[in-house]
Formats: C-alpha cells, structure tokens, sequence
C-alpha cells in the first residue's frame, strides 16, 4: 500500500514523528485505535466478571473448614487427597 502511494516504512515513521513533535500529541486516528482497544478490553473484563456473578456456588457443607471442603473438592474431581488441607 504504502508502495502504491510512493511512500516508505520511513517517509512514515518520519511524518508521524513531525506530527508528534508538531502537535505534542497523537493523531486522531491513534487515539481512536486506542479507544476501540480500550472499550475491547472493558467488554472482556465485563464479561469474564458476569461469567462468575452468574456461577451457582455450591451450599456450606455443615461445620466443614474451607480447607475441608476444597479438599473433597479435589477428590471428587482428580481423585487425589491433599494432606495439608485436613
């Protein structure tokens, strides 16, 4: 592209480096690039967020410690027991 427009990777480089030092700030376009990245990564926060505020937590397990419970807990699921927890 930039060929078809009798530009280099440099004429580039060095055009956006007259531009910030011009205007001590980025161009619009990069600020707008900025943004759809930002609002991205708010989506996928925002997600991953809903995703656990809508999990269904088991119910407390009678008078079981924490460490109790996630120890059943890798039992039932990789069937190892994990001595420190008890």
């Amino acid at each position: 592209m930039l060929k078809r427009n009798g530009r280099t990777y440099s004429d580039l480089i060095r055009d956006l480096t007259d531009y910030l030092a011009d205007t001590g700030e980025l161009p619009e376009f990069e600020r707008l690039t900025l943004s759809l990245i930002q609002e991205r990564e708010r989506g996928k926060k925002q997600e991953l967020i809903q995703c656990f505020a809508d999990r269904n937590l088991p119910e407390a397990e009678g008078d079981l410690s924490d460490e109790e419970i996630l120890a059943q807990a890798r039992m039932e699921r990789f069937g190892e027991r994990d001595e420190t927890a008890v």
